[in-house]
């Protein structure tokens, strides 16, 4: 399947049924970027303004602190945010059926973080599903 999408018949893609075919091969091309959808560095600051937001009470001090996420994500490449986006609101779909398919957020995070970004350190590989769970 991936060389009939690389040789641009996409139109397999509509008639593979199998979703884990369809989910490797996503994981595939999430892998095989030179550079990872969301940088490793934008990852850490979601996670430490994320912390910091789970310690607020105050509504206008977590509403600043929902600014300060969109600030941060506002960094990435538009290209990379334009693909993120779109695979975040495909996933959102997907848990829509998780009383049928069992693929809640939880469950998709641990099966798609670690292909969304990655660092060259192996010791801040370990938490990354925990990461993105959050």
């Amino acid at each position: 399947l991936r060389f009939e999408v690389d040789q641009g018949r996409l139109i397999k893609l509509d008639l593979e049924k199998n979703v884990h075919i369809l989910t490797g091969l996503i994981k595939l091309f999430l892998r095989e970027l030179s550079s990872p959808l969301i940088p490793w560095a934008t990852i850490e600051k979601l996670v430490d303004a994320y912390h910091r937001m789970s310690t607020i009470t105050d509504q206008k001090q977590k509403e600043k602190s929902i600014e300060t996420v969109g600030q941060i994500i506002s960094t990435i490449q538009q290209a990379n945010k334009d693909s993120l986006f779109f695979l975040l609101e495909h996933l959102y779909a997907v848990s829509e059926f998780s009383d049928v398919n069992q693929m809640n957020i939880e469950n998709l995070a641990m099966m798609l973080g670690p292909t969304l970004s990655w660092t060259e350190d192996l010791t801040n590989m370990t938490n990354m599903a925990s990461m993105m769970i959050k």
